[in-house]
């Protein structure tokens, strides 16, 4: 931020601060979910919260990410064993499931021509098979399963995420999140990767340049504007 002046400086700062906190502010509204409220409902004040810092050029993609972040919480649901059937669950997975192949294999008329070659028995030899007691021993084990799996599995979704921060630091995008699970951190992860290829001030594409101490990620006319070589 090159500056001739204290009062050129102090104006772009207020620039920043009022760009940041509008763009803070429209996600506030679009995923109000996703960040920390006060017992008014309403975003918790500055001094409560981290400082969000997010450059212009990588607006549009902390916008994508929020909104993937916040369809994926909203929209998915995944199954668990029920901790209370952990046992019931064992017994299902390691025993009946064996057994229930071999009584599949020796009571389904068709199994075995179905597996070898696809074409149903021939007369002769749907004649030998006694097809209605298949057919009990088959509506037995079906009960049976359905009875191993009733409320075995709990339905769950991902625990809800709280952004507590998002930032550029030494030339990258930086969130740090509470809740989710792995999924969502590799939503944050492969959005940092991103910002590493995107101007942080136009938004083009980008590589990571630096001038001095300073780090950033600038498009090569913004780099050549600015006095940074690209790394």
């Amino acid at each position: 931020m090159n500056s001739k002046t204290v009062k050129e400086l102090k104006e772009k700062i207020e620039a920043e601060v009022k760009k940041d906190f509008d763009f803070e502010q429209h996600l506030f509204k679009k995923y109000p979910d996703l960040f920390y409220k006060g017992e008014d409902g309403e975003l918790l004040p500055q001094f409560q919260r981290c400082w969000n810092d997010c450059p212009k050029g990588w607006e549009p993609l902390v916008d994508n990410l929020f909104a993937c972040i916040d369809n994926y919480v909203k929209n998915t649901t995944r199954t668990k064993i029920n901790p209370n059937k952990r046992i019931k669950a064992w017994i299902y997975q390691n025993i009946w499931n064996k057994i229930h192949s071999q009584l599949d294999r020796l009571f389904n008329p068709y199994h075995d021509y179905n597996i070898q070659s696809f074409n149903s028995p021939s007369k002769e030899q749907k004649a030998k098979m006694d097809k209605r007691f298949s057919k009990k021993v088959r509506i037995l084990t079906a009960r049976i399963r359905a009875w191993f799996l009733s409320e075995m599995y709990l339905y769950v979704n991902p625990k809800q995420v709280k952004i507590a921060q998002y930032k550029e630091k030494f030339g990258g995008l930086r969130i740090y999140a509470d809740g989710g699970d792995k999924d969502v951190d590799g939503m944050i992860r492969f959005a940092e990767y991103l910002s590493g290829k995107i101007c942080q001030e136009t938004g083009e594409a980008g590589d990571l340049c630096k001038k001095g101490t300073w780090y950033t990620t600038l498009s090569p006319a913004k780099a050549e504007e600015l006095g940074y070589k690209k790394l």
